[in-house]
């Protein structure tokens, strides 16, 4: 793969304008999460009228996620909670999560990790949320770098930045100096501290390998199964699954002790490995 296509994720701009993005965010900040779900409501409510491209991408998900035709409501409830969990970003990077209740299964997978004095990478994916996790781990006084892509999301980021500076420093932008990523990761693990990464989609470069997920083949990335495989690290699955109303469901397990990829058979070892990762992701999206 070369440049991105105009198609793909990399260069789909955030929609709606940082004024709105910012009176959302003002608003739940002022008056706290109740008062913001009529809003949620009218933001869900105006992109299934009028927005095709959501409308169409979560109607074909519903429908291979669960076998079944999605309605009106399913997509709107879809819509609607995908704006509830995104808005939550606010209550949850600010400690305001009073209104929110957490249930943890493998937590103390990573207080263990933790012990031993050695970091480890923990795999998310574009399911739930993962400033859930994050909350959940400073609870735990864990402390978690995020790897990621964020030059098509500034506005957002923007805004998160302000409301939580401290997490702000712990992103490490992949699309900056190669050499200069690998060496703050090498020393987030050293120092005992977590990388987090979601692996679930592609576009950045040309490492991806093919799996089977939901009955067809789709691509994912590599990337982040290279990086573990280099820095030697055990590695994590991480979910932040949200349950109407007001839930997440924080779940870790244990994924491997070390990413093995030999130079004989590379390409092999990395399909077996993103297909077991897909396999998982697939099991907790069909929750």
């Amino acid at each position: 793969m070369t440049d991105p296509k105009p198609s793909t994720w990399l260069s789909n701009r955030e929609r709606g304008t940082i004024l709105g993005i910012r009176a959302a965010f003002r608003l739940a900040t002022l008056f706290g999460r109740p008062a913001t779900k009529p809003v949620i409501a009218c933001i869900a409510m105006w992109y299934r009228l009028f927005d095709r491209r959501s409308t169409r991408a979560s109607k074909q998900w519903l429908e291979r996620a669960t076998g079944k035709p999605a309605g009106f409501w399913a997509v709107y409830r879809h819509l609607r909670t995908f704006a509830q969990v995104t808005l939550d970003k606010v209550f949850l990077l600010t400690g305001r999560t009073k209104s929110l209740v957490f249930t943890r299964d493998g937590n103390h997978l990573l207080a263990a990790q933790r012990a031993s004095g050695r970091g480890a990478l923990l795999l998310g994916a574009h399911l739930g949320s993962y400033e859930a996790m994050r909350a959940g781990g400073d609870d735990d006084d864990l402390r978690i770098n995020i790897l990621g892509y964020f030059a098509n999301s500034r506005m957002i980021n923007s805004l998160l930045s302000e409301l939580n500076p401290q997490q702000a420093a712990q992103v490490i932008d992949i699309s900056a100096d190669p050499v200069g990523v690998m060496a703050r990761a090498q020393g987030c693990l050293e120092r005992g501290e977590f990388l987090a990464s979601l692996a679930d989609r592609t576009g950045l470069n040309d490492r991806s390998a093919e799996a089977m997920f939901f009955g067809a083949p789709a691509r994912f990335s590599t990337g982040p199964f290279l990086l573990a495989s280099i820095m030697k690290c055990p590695v994590y699955l991480v979910f932040g699954i949200y349950k109407a109303p007001n839930r997440y469901e924080l779940h870790c397990e244990h994924f491997a002790d070390r990413i093995d990829v030999p130079r004989r058979d590379r390409e092999g070892a990395l399909r077996a490995w993103v297909q077991k990762y897909a396999a998982r992701v697939e099991e907790m999206a069909r929750l």
